[in-house]
């Protein structure tokens, strides 16, 4: 678990998303320690469908929610449930830990890239993006991922 979750993704790297926005820092979340640890970056003015537009990474130690761990097999299957539930952008996404899911939640204006990153790590790794353009910003969101995770 990384000590501080705003570390592995900077302003930069987000401001593929709103190229024009004022990105800051992100804000560090640690009310659910021991279990995750999360970061949140926020901007742009609140917008009454949606409220604020926001990116959030969270990482969550796997061991504390499947303590038995996850076996390859129950990776898949988890991942193609959700592929195929995840909403109309829905699907899995090759090449990021032991496997990695986009879904999308347009009801809520999310969109968010998943992979649960078990081997040597030992976690699962979430990105959220919170805004009115979220399922057009998969690719965005997916590269997102991949930094983050490099950077575990």
């Amino acid at each position: 678990m990384p000590k501080d979750a705003c570390a592995l993704l900077k302003s930069a790297d987000i401001q593929a998303l709103a190229p024009n926005a004022n990105i800051g820092s992100g804000v560090t979340d640690t009310t659910a320690l021991p279990m995750a640890v999360g970061c949140t970056y926020t901007w742009g003015p609140r917008s009454t469908q949606w409220g604020q537009t926001s990116l959030s990474v969270i990482v969550t130690d796997a061991s504390k929610v499947w303590p038995r761990g996850l076996s390859p097999n129950e990776i898949k299957q988890r991942v193609v449930v959700e592929a195929k539930q995840g909403g109309p952008d829905a699907s899995e996404i090759p090449g990021i830990g032991d496997g990695a899911v986009f879904t999308t939640n347009p009801k809520t204006y999310d969109a968010m890239a998943k992979a649960y990153v078990i081997k040597g790590k030992g976690v699962l790794l979430m990105v959220t993006f919170h805004g009115g353009n979220a399922s057009s910003q998969k690719d965005k969101i997916i590269a997102l991922l991949k930094v983050a995770a490099g950077r575990l």
